[in-house]
């Protein structure tokens, strides 16, 4: 509920004056300004890291899944930019990482209840927003590192951490947008199932 409400708080009162996580510190350091944007960054990771270390009552595992929930979280909020794109990235996802998931029926649960939710989005009935967009990278987040039932010893979990590192890296300095509009296969399931 906190990682949505604040995306919410972003959705309402964000502007798009700075992005990416530099330009929020360089708005906050040069213009004493706190974007909706930084306020994200502080408090999602606040949110992770009490509620899993409440959960684990391990400081090693309550810090590695706060930085990958965290830049899980800001990853799929950069999916959001297409009506449907935010959804089908963690469906693309998880169908990659799918056959090394335990897929308990609370992971399936969550993706049945997306289901009218991604309906609604590609058929532009409503937007994700960062309210949206955040839940749907926290899904992501529990599924693959499957906090509630699995150890840190699945190789799954650092393969995921990675990737989502990386992505986050390079999306301070590529558009997803771009990349996706010149790649073919990319395109036509971004394009599938959209009104436009």
């Amino acid at each position: 509920m906190a990682i949505s409400a604040v995306g919410f708080i972003d959705d309402i009162f964000g502007d798009n004056k700075s992005k990416g996580f530099k330009g929020h510190i360089k708005r906050l350091l040069k213009e004493h300004e706190l974007s909706t944007g930084l306020l994200k960054m502080i408090v999602i990771p606040f949110v992770l890291f009490t509620g899993i270390l409440y959960l684990t009552e391990d400081m090693f595992k309550a810090v590695l899944y706060t930085i990958f929930g965290s830049l899980s979280v800001n990853l799929f909020n950069l999916f959001d930019l297409r009506p449907g794109r935010c959804i089908k990235a963690l469906f693309v996802f998880l169908v990659l990482f799918g056959f090394f998931i335990n897929w308990s029926p609370f992971c399936i649960s969550l993706l049945i209840l997306l289901v009218p939710i991604f309906i609604g989005d590609i058929k532009e009935v409503f937007m994700l927003g960062d309210a949206g967009s955040n839940l749907i990278g926290y899904i992501f987040f529990i599924i693959t590192s499957e906090l509630y039932s699995r150890s840190l010893n699945s190789i799954v979990v650092w393969i995921a951490l990675l990737i989502v590192a990386a992505l986050n890296l390079a999306s301070e300095y590529i558009s997803f947008s771009e990349v996706i509009e010149k790649n073919k296969i990319l395109k036509y399931i971004d394009d599938l199932g959209r009104k436009n």
